[in-house]
């Protein structure tokens, strides 16, 4: 689609039969501090003509947009006249868009709901009680039809009987490789319809880079991410990298120390070598700028990234610029993979009970969905002839002009209410299907960690990680020096004792499965 190039980096149909489960604790929206006395406020203003509850939702997005104003404009008025509320969109980006939650919870500052993620601080924002946790009857009630959109995928963000969370509807698989610009794969002979091995990508490499001298080679997915977790991940992370399953989890349910491992050694060794070539965009840690939007200013010839079905079709509209994609490493699932967004209520909420309501709103409404998905229709987007479904830019508007091209169906609720942009394929949904269908699955799928008992180690096991990772992972120090720094810090910090109580919960889990 003309869109964001991520669009649906997971999106897509649910894989069935997942049974997730998990450990932990939190309160309910009717025993939180205070919900329930300010809820019974917010009815009675509301009933007497008063302001309407302001839902204020923070999520993290690739690109921001010109038309915000605009769009949550247009989806207040929507939700106002469904529920009674309004709502304020926070959209941030950039690498510290944990942060920046974490920043607002602890200071009180009005937050209602945002995008939590498995793949990085779910777990410990549990165990920190900084999610409000919700019991059954509570969703039931103010919530039905996202109960029931979710149905087991809620398990993934349930923690001792109490769900943290809903989460999104999407793809729940990635396969692992790059984008190419379709130019650059005919001018190099690559057949994007076999993939390649990382002795073939380093063949590739290095051709282009004789040959592309105007040019880099290729980056990281997104400020914030490496060469490993972008191209060359095969290991089940169960949560936080702390303790994983090498081999997709597909051997002994064994918690490893990643970073002692061989495989590790040999990815960052790689990628400093293609640092030192000089294949890798400079400041891919942190440069905000990275991903395909670079196509267009022609700065590089692929861009490493999560693949399935549409991601070609998305980056080719998004930028204008044909391009392909080529896997490298095959389509995998785990609890992560599942859990990758997670729209949860922090607990500073003041109106969970009205936040509840939106939630049921993305999962179960199109119209409410789809205005913050593709925005305003005769503005942002419109239908293609009479069809309901198929929408395409509105005449005079291309993706350089319009004020929102956001299109995260990902994101937000239920992707299966979203429109479909015209140049889709019509088989698509069932493209996802398959695609999930015949991903590996790791043998932990379902195992949620609590590092509650761990969660001083764990602290400081993260901030090793946020010293040392990316500069490792993208090249930019030698690993000949720092490695082993690295792993003697991770050992000073604890990981060993992280290790063994993931190992503790993984085999309980694993006992009652």
């Amino acid at each position: 689609m003309e869109r964001k190039a991520m669009q649906r980096l997971i999106a897509a149909l649910l894989i069935c039969g997942l049974f997730l489960c998990g450990c932990g604790r939190g309160n309910t929206p009717g025993s939180s501090p205070g919900s329930a006395d300010h809820t019974k406020e917010a009815a009675t203003q509301e009933a007497a003509g008063g302001e309407p509850y302001t839902i204020t939702y923070a999520f993290d997005v690739w690109v921001q947009q010109a038309d915000w104003d605009l769009v949550e404009q247009n989806l207040s008025d929507i939700v106002e006249k469904k529920i009674g509320a309004r709502v304020k969109l926070m959209p941030m980006t950039g690498a510290n868009y944990q942060q920046q939650i974490n920043l607002m919870v602890t200071s009180k500052e009005k937050l209602d709901l945002y995008n939590a993620s498995a793949k990085t601080t779910f777990s410990t924002d549990v165990a920190a009680n900084k999610i409000l946790g919700l019991d059954m009857a509570t969703i039931e009630k103010y919530a039905p039809e996202a109960m029931a959109a979710a149905g087991d995928f809620l398990k993934a963000s349930t923690v001792n009987g109490k769900v943290y969370g809903f989460p999104t509807l999407r793809d729940m698989a990635n396969a692992y490789g790059i984008i190419i610009r379709k130019d650059i794969a005919e001018k190099y002979g690559v057949d994007t319809g076999k993939g390649l091995t990382v002795e073939e990508l380093d063949d590739l490499f290095m051709r282009m880079k004789e040959g592309e001298t105007d040019r880099y080679v290729t980056q990281p997915q997104a400020q914030g991410t490496s060469v490993l977790d972008s191209i060359f991940k095969t290991y089940d992370s169960l949560g936080d990298d702390m303790g994983v399953l090498m081999d997709h989890g597909q051997g002994e349910l064994k918690a490893v120390n990643l970073f002692d491992t061989d495989y590790y050694e040999e990815c960052v060794n790689k990628a400093r070598e293609w640092n030192q070539k000089g294949y890798i965009l400079p400041d891919a840690s942190t440069n905000p700028d990275t991903g395909v939007a670079y196509f267009k200013t022609g700065k590089v010839c692929t861009t490493m990234s999560l693949l399935h079905p549409g991601v070609p079709t998305d980056s080719s509209n998004m930028t204008g610029i044909p391009c392909d994609a080529v896997t490298v490493n095959p389509a995998f699932t785990n609890t992560q993979q599942v859990g990758a967004i997670i729209q949860a209520i922090p607990v500073t909420c003041e109106n969970p009970e009205k936040v509840l309501e939106f939630i049921n709103l993305l999962y179960s409404d199109e119209e409410v969905y789809n205005a913050l998905t593709w925005g305003i229709e005769g503005k942002h987007y419109q239908h293609v002839q009479d069809s309901d479904r198929w929408i395409t830019y509105p005449e005079g508007v291309t993706a350089d002009t319009s004020g929102y091209t956001l299109s995260a169906t990902y994101a937000f609720g239920n992707r299966y209410l979203s429109y479909i942009w015209n140049t889709d394929p019509e088989n698509l949904n069932e493209r996802f299907k398959e695609f999930n269908d015949t991903a590996v699955k790791s043998k932990a799928l379902g195992f949620v960690f609590d590092p509650t008992s761990v969660k001083t180690e764990a602290a400081a096991v993260q901030a090793v990680f946020d010293e040392y990772r990316l500069s490792l992972e993208n090249g930019v120090i030698d690993p000949a020096e720092n490695l082993p720094k690295f792993r003697q810090a991770l050992k000073d910090a604890g990981i060993d004792t992280v290790i063994e109580e993931k190992q503790r919960q993984l085999d309980e889990w694993a006992a009652a499965q």
